[in-house]
């Protein structure tokens, strides 16, 4: 079954939160939504479980309204599970009692006593909480309790699993792990995963699709790979692909370099640049030379990563980014030339 975002939007008081946000969730796929701090896209997650009714529009489950048209579905009620960033566990409840507690809902009552207890026992093993199921909140450790988190979304087998922010208050290596944990979850249980996050990482590694938000509205959406290789306005290339935008003159799809002779082939690059003169480069696709045929630029920063190295250089009145070997070493004040090769 898939979701239906029809003109979905939202204000509080004078405040436009969600601007007429029109979109098609497909069943069974991984959904990130992606953008920085106060874009909208926790409000679009709580509109969807029901947590907030839009001022207008309508959210549907194929032909099951949710919300709209006079209808507001309690969140009780509409099939899916939450992952919360704060993990939201109780105290005084074991690991069990956790994951048998969605078990408790109407949703459920359908089921045995034995069938439920199934479904438990296969949520903690299949999260590796079996050796942990007696332990409480405080006798585990973040990725654990992020782990009961999701056995007790997934136990009830929901059709959507909605997840705000879920990794964000994990370290930088169990981040990398727990992201494994939820493309096994997405792929074990077939459901439809709707991913908040403002982490450009953490989408592009997960998701079937990434929808970018800015000030309330849907800036792209696309796969990863299409949002990464062509964005097609401005944020989304600097937000999700670090562009560099280079400053000259399109003649169709040639663009040149201003105040230098250099002529890029751009046959990909959207509308929205051409129209303000700006070409977009990766930080992977320039190279930086001592001498030769390039943007003429200055060093002034440089930070050693292992795999590579991150030049920051001034290029007139404008600063680049560029990503480098490890090997090739430059010096803060050094005068380079930045070569552009498209990938």
């Amino acid at each position: 079954m898939s979701l239906y975002l029809e003109h979905i939007t939202q204000r509080f008081g004078q405040t436009l939160a969600l601007n007429d946000i029109d979109l098609e969730i497909r069943n069974g796929e991984f959904l990130a939504i992606l953008g920085p701090s106060g874009c909208g896209k926790t409000t679009l997650l709580r509109a969807i479980g029901g947590f907030a009714k839009p001022t207008e529009g309508k959210i549907r489950m194929d032909d099951v309204i949710y919300s709209g048209n006079g209808k507001m579905v309690p969140v009780e009620q509409r099939d899916l599970g939450m992952v919360f960033q704060s993990f939201a566990l109780w105290p005084n409840m074991t690991v069990r009692q956790h994951v048998e507690f969605p078990m408790k809902s109407p949703k459920q009552k359908h089921l045995t006593e034995a069938q439920k207890k199934e479904a438990v026992d296969a949520a903690i093993e299949n999260m590796g909480l079996k050796p942990y199921e007696d332990r409480y909140p405080g006798e585990l450790s973040g990725g654990q309790r992020q782990r009961v988190s999701l056995a007790r979304a997934i136990v009830g087998k929901p059709s959507i699993l909605l997840m705000d922010e879920p990794l964000s208050a994990l370290d930088a290596e169990l981040k990398i792990s727990m992201r494994r944990v939820i493309q096994d979850v997405h792929r074990m249980t077939g459901a439809t995963i709707i991913y908040v996050t403002h982490d450009q990482s953490e989408a592009l590694a997960m998701a079937d699709r990434i929808l970018i938000m800015k000030n309330g509205k849907i800036e792209q959406v696309g796969t990863p790979e299409e949002i990464y290789l062509h964005p097609q306005t401005e944020f989304a290339a600097s937000f999700v692909s670090k562009c560099n935008f280079v400053r000259g003159q399109w003649n169709d799809s040639y663009f040149k370099v201003m105040d230098q002779s250099l002529i890029y082939d751009g046959p990909e690059v959207a509308q929205a640049f051409k129209n303000h003169g700006l070409f977009p480069v990766r930080p992977e696709q320039f190279h930086i030379v001592k001498e030769g045929k390039g943007i003429p630029a200055t060093v002034t920063n440089r930070q050693y990563s292992g795999r590579e190295i991150h030049y920051s250089l001034k290029c007139g009145e404008d600063t680049f980014t560029v990503y480098a070997g490890s090997r090739e070493q430059y010096e803060p004040g050094e005068q380079v030339k930045l070569v552009y090769q498209a990938s």
